[in-house]
């Protein structure tokens, strides 16, 4: 695909991603006004992401190595090797599945006790019932995984892109159902969303030649050159899983719906990083990867530099007014039903506690984008690894002391951790990419931030009569024109550059 059409698909793909965080967002609005933040909705919540976890092992490592191995095996040898090199990989891996599947099924306690230790036997029975019934969902991911590469590789990307809005749809049903007939349905609403999500990429995919086949040409070279592109990533994600489940673990060990609150705060924090930065990402990733090819390193120094300066800009007034209103805001999406006062005090904090990440955790995944446009994966293997350790070693240091929020707090210092040394190594690599910039836009948006932040305090405990959600409004709305105006008046420089790209200054030098 050609950079330009690139640029003109990402922002079908903006609102693709802004609607399907919106659906998500709905369903945990649904689970937490049917369910609270009690022993439920904390087994749902363990037996939602057990099955997932255990495919990210297999299924994220390969997703990230597939697209560029297939575009290989199809130059080569055409469709047929293309799609004999994906049949292949979709074999290999549902083999693989088929232990974790195994394991699901016959000893799912085992499992849970590993994923959430705190549960009494009252939860872990509730959970190894919704596993057991979904444990199969693990090979429909497989599926969905690679067939969504497959997509990609082909040209298709609004697609997949829009796959969690039928599992989604399906989820917030099946939560209906269960608050009316019984908990059991949520087990098989886990199931029946993943169907879902593959009745809507099958047919597209078959449109684009796929055509399953129980082939497995194992001493394809392609094949292996996969599974030593993917050996490094899939240590860094075994390593990030046991980092994801020593945070439940402790959170189900702080207190009854310590799970449940703190998915509810990563659930809504992922969100706005999404939003904002998912888009920049991928335009970043698709010329980091062409300019790399040429040789022209000077330019992804440029485009680099651009977009940190861009995140920079956005996500500190974004980071600072979740932080000041993160309990309007968790009162306004969860605090329904079941989703009382202490459901809201808990998630709110660690809400506000993820969020002092945000950037750290966008710098992150932008400068591990470049770094796999150079194709030195190990380097950014390593580094997450660190991360992660000190990330659980920071786990068990703070909870005892601020409970929920010193988990929240340990993510935050360990992606800045990571952001910092991923920076330097970069720079190492490549050279400078504008740190002198990006220093003095940080600096400028901190100081319109303050000047934001304050007025917004001063809004937010002033004014009591109006509604939560109007004062919400008020306060993000008033937020919003006092950052731009403060920008403005500071010539902070992404800033400037949008407004001379929509001819609103004038394009000279400054």
């Amino acid at each position: 695909m050609k950079l330009t059409k690139i640029k003109n698909s990402v922002p079908v793909l903006m609102f693709v991603i802004v609607v399907a965080k919106l659906v998500g967002m709905l369903r945990d609005v649904v689970l937490a006004n049917y369910f609270g933040t009690t022993n439920v909705s904390d087994a749902y919540l363990i037996a939602s992401s057990v099955p997932a976890l255990l495919f990210y092992f297999i299924g994220h490592s390969i997703s990230t190595a597939y697209q560029p191995m297939y575009n290989k095996a199809k130059h080569e040898g055409g469709n047929e090797k293309g799609l004999a090199y994906t049949n292949t990989i979709i074999n290999i891996s549902l083999v693989i599945s088929t232990v974790f599947v195994l394991l699901l099924l016959i000893w799912p306690e085992g499992v849970i006790k590993l994923f959430a230790s705190g549960f009494d036997s009252a939860t872990v029975e509730i959970t190894a019932g919704f596993i057991r019934t979904s444990a199969v969902s693990m090979y429909l991911m497989i599926l969905i995984s690679v067939l969504g590469g497959y997509l990609n590789a082909n040209k298709s990307f609004i697609v997949p892109a829009s796959v969690s809005l039928p599992r989604n749809a399906v989820l917030i049903s099946s939560i209906v159902i269960a608050a009316l007939f019984g908990v059991q349905w949520l087990g098989y609403g886990l199931l029946i969303s993943y169907i879902a999500e593959l009745l809507l990429l099958l047919p597209f995919a078959i449109k684009k030649g796929f055509r399953y086949s129980p082939v497995l040409t194992i001493k394809d070279p392609n094949v292996k050159e996969t599974w030593y592109v993917v050996l490094p990533i899939l240590v860094g994600m075994c390593v990030s899983q046991v980092n994801k489940i020593i945070d439940r673990s402790l959170a189900s060990v702080v207190c009854e719906g310590g799970v449940s609150a703190l998915s509810y705060a990563s659930i809504i924090n992922n969100a706005v990083q999404e939003i904002l930065v998912t888009g920049i990402i991928t335009v970043l990733f698709s010329k980091c990867a062409e300019l790399v090819v040429k040789g022209e390193h000077e330019k992804v120094k440029s485009n680099l530099s651009s977009v940190l300066n861009v995140l920079a800009f956005f996500l500190l007034p974004a980071t600072v007014g979740v932080v000041i209103l993160a309990r309007p805001i968790v009162i306004l999406l969860l605090a329904r039903g079941e989703f009382d006062s202490n459901s809201i005090a808990m998630t709110s904090g660690a809400l506000a506690c993820y969020t002092l990440g945000l950037i750290f955790l966008a710098t992150r995944d932008t400068l591990v984008k470049v770094f796999y446009a150079y194709k030195k994966t190990k380097v950014t293997t390593t580094v997450a690894i660190i991360s992660i350790v000190i990330n659980i070693v920071l786990n068990f240091a703070l909870y005892h002391f601020i409970g929920l929020n010193g988990l929240a707090i340990a993510t935050v210092i360990s992606a800045v951790f990571n952001s910092v040394i991923l920076y330097i190594l970069l720079r190492r690599d490549i050279g400078d990419f504008g740190l002198r910039k990006l220093l003095i836009t940080l600096l400028k948006s901190l100081i319109a931030c303050a000047i934001m932040a304050f007025s917004v305090i001063i809004i937010k405990s002033s004014i009591t009569f109006m509604s939560n959600i109007l004062l919400l409004l008020v306060c993000v709305g008033v937020g919003a024109i006092i950052y731009f105006l403060a920008s403005l008046l500071l010539r902070i420089d992404p800033l400037m550059d949008m407004l001379k790209r929509i001819n609103l200054i004038r394009k000279t030098d400054r």
